[in-house]
């Protein structure tokens, strides 16, 4: 009996230490990113390249053979306290080794994760978030975004604008944002340069997430008649109805959406009802043809996986998670992030359409082998149909002047 007792002991003190020892054979990666409110459909676009690129290195042996484990925490609509929490919780309280975010803060998520040492990858787009930074590039040298400012990304809108083959029938533009510091700041960015350029701001509106009755502001743009209507509001039900009242009336006027068309809700919903607006991606992946033979591989990939062509924010949060990877391999050492962020910033990363390489602010600036695309949608899905900088169609896809402006 007393051996038996003994044995029991024995195994039950082997399964508790087990546990930790399982535990420390992963590599915990955190992943903050919007599951609940606003930017919901933005956030699943991220998390499904995350987990592609997750799921990749665990199948093909791990990373310094371990597997990686996400920790998912969801970021809501970004207050600065959500955020902190964010932080805390994935960087304080679970020790991850990097963190892969989309939208992410546009500046308090610099700052929050800045306190901690581990890789931070997010997609904000956002000069205010490269301030931050600039405040501070040593103190804030683990955070790298993914795609240019807001700024940078507004001006490639218009530069495409101005380079659709297509006649204006005047020029006056309505300029319809949300009231965030994204929309914000591409609409003010548009407004300069329609001016500076002689056009003419016939209607320049900030509103709330949640709008759904669109009456009062098309009634304003009906009288005005604008060659061009720019919303930039990424929240797919928003920009929906948006399309759909105007369409009991529409003006000829280019839509165009900027970001606005990233949500997949939003073409998985409208179908070929949508077809001729056209918007933009940064980090693009051009679709449905992509650049490369790789690159093409990939789609195809994410296109069997999820059974849709990826949509923003999904190649580019894919591609952070494999370049935080290849910096590990080099490294030798996830928790070193020191070397590891060195590593990031003076080698970059080579990818499925060619070199990532982050400038002085950490930031991937546009151009080269990760561009802006800017899309149509043709046939209900996004078809790309000009890459910037610098400004030049895209293989052999045409713009094709919208039903309605005929």
């Amino acid at each position: 009996m007393k051996k038996l007792v003994s044995l029991i002991l024995t195994i039950t003190v082997a399964l508790a230490m087990a546990v930790p020892v399982m535990a420390a054979d992963t590599i915990k990666v955190g992943v903050p990113l919007a599951m609940t409110g606003a930017y919901t459909d933005t956030g699943d676009n991220y998390w499904k390249g995350i987990k592609i690129a997750i799921d990749e290195i665990n199948a093909s042996g791990g990373l310094l053979g371990k597997q990686l484990e996400p920790v998912r925490f969801d970021t809501q609509e970004f207050a600065p306290e959500r955020v902190m929490q964010g932080a805390d919780y994935l960087c304080g309280k679970m020790k991850v080794d990097s963190v892969h975010a989309g939208w992410a803060g546009w500046g308090q998520d610099v700052r929050a994760y800045g306190k901690y040492t581990a890789p931070f990858f997010a997609d904000d787009g956002s000069q205010s978030a490269v301030d931050v930074f600039n405040q501070d590039p040593k103190k804030y040298s683990n955070i790298y975004q993914l795609t240019d400012t807001d700024i940078n990304q507004a001006s490639s809108m218009f530069r495409v604008l101005m380079a659709l083959p297509y006649e204006y029938p005047n020029k006056k533009v309505a300029i319809i944002t949300a009231d965030d510091a994204w929309g914000t700041g591409v609409g003010e960015t548009l407004a300069k340069n329609f001016k500076k350029e002689g056009w003419k701001v016939a209607l320049h509106e900030e509103v709330p997430y949640g709008t759904r009755e669109w009456g009062p502001i098309l009634t304003r743009i009906r009288k005005a008649k604008p060659a061009i209507i720019h919303l930039e509001i990424v929240s797919a039900q928003e920009v929906i109805t948006f399309f759909r009242q105007f369409m009991e009336s529409p003006t000829k006027s280019i839509l165009s959406y900027g970001y606005s068309i990233v949500p997949r809700e939003v073409v998985q919903t409208m179908g070929t009802e949508a077809d001729g607006i056209i918007g933009e991606v940064p980090t693009a992946m051009p679709t449905p043809t992509a650049p490369t033979p790789e690159a093409q591989a990939w789609v195809e990939n994410f296109k069997k996986i999820w059974g849709h062509q990826p949509q923003a924010g999904s190649w580019a949060a894919y591609s952070g998670v494999k370049a935080w990877a290849a910096a590990v391999e080099a490294v030798g050492d996830a928790k070193d992030h020191a070397a590891v962020c060195k590593y990031i910033s003076t080698k970059g990363y080579k990818g499925e359409t060619g070199w990532w390489k982050w400038d002085k602010s950490n930031v991937m600036r546009a151009g080269g082998d990760v561009p802006i695309g800017h899309y149509q949608v043709q046939g209900g899905e996004l078809v790309t149909i000009f890459t910037d900088p610098p400004v030049k169609p895209y293989k052999d896809f045409k713009f094709q002047t919208p039903r309605w402006c005929k």
